[in-house]
């Protein structure tokens, strides 16, 4: 089974969950915002990865035949231009990411995906980043290796009790990011400085 087979599977598997967001394939996550100047102005570019499945609100929505950009000006007439690159039509705020690997992936990939995850949380600090290996065996350097993981989950098929489990692993970690998220909010609002 290829990994896009696995994605197809298991999206179709885990769209009974019963959540407020949406949930969906290739969906493009901010990972690194760079401000360059230009002028007066400047520009912001905002890239994104796309992600296996990810659970999400979209946090913009842009029509792909017109690709008007986002403008923030101040009261001096400074704008900023925002510019997302990596993305066609919908830009994701995620709440759980799914990333999927058909088997042992090997040490370079797990260092490239623990960073992802790191860069990804570095902007959504909330968002739950959860590396599944569908196969029998999960080798310890994934553990090891795999830091910014929030939780690695081994899949060995995409029926009946392993897919239950599987939700309700998604269902906690939908659980652990409005949490979080919940402090967030709350300690901007209670800030001393």
């Amino acid at each position: 089974m290829t990994e896009e087979a696995l994605q197809k599977q298991l999206i179709e598997k885990l769209q009974g969950i019963e959540s407020p967001y949406l949930m969906d394939t290739e969906v493009p996550i901010p990972y690194q915002h760079i401000y360059v100047p230009d002028g007066k102005d400047t520009k912001l570019e905002v890239w994104c990865f796309k992600q296996d499945i990810a659970i999400y609100q979209p946090l913009f929505e842009r029509d792909p035949e017109d690709r008007k950009d986002y403008v923030i000006t101040d009261k001096n007439n400074t704008s900023v231009k925002v510019e997302f690159k990596n993305s066609k039509k919908i830009v994701g705020l995620p709440f759980v990411i799914l990333e999927l690997k058909k088997k042992q992936p090997n040490t370079h990939s797990i260092l490239a995906y623990s960073q992802k995850a790191k860069m990804i949380k570095t902007i959504f600090p909330y968002c739950q980043y959860l590396f599944l290996i569908y196969g029998k065996k999960i080798a310890p350097r994934t553990y090891r290796l795999g830091e910014f993981f929030d939780e690695i989950i081994q899949l060995q098929n995409t029926e009946g009790q392993e897919i239950e489990k599987l939700k309700k692993t998604l269902l906690k970690h939908i659980e652990i990011a409005e949490n979080k998220l919940e402090k967030i909010k709350h300690e901007e609002s209670d800030s001393d400085d």
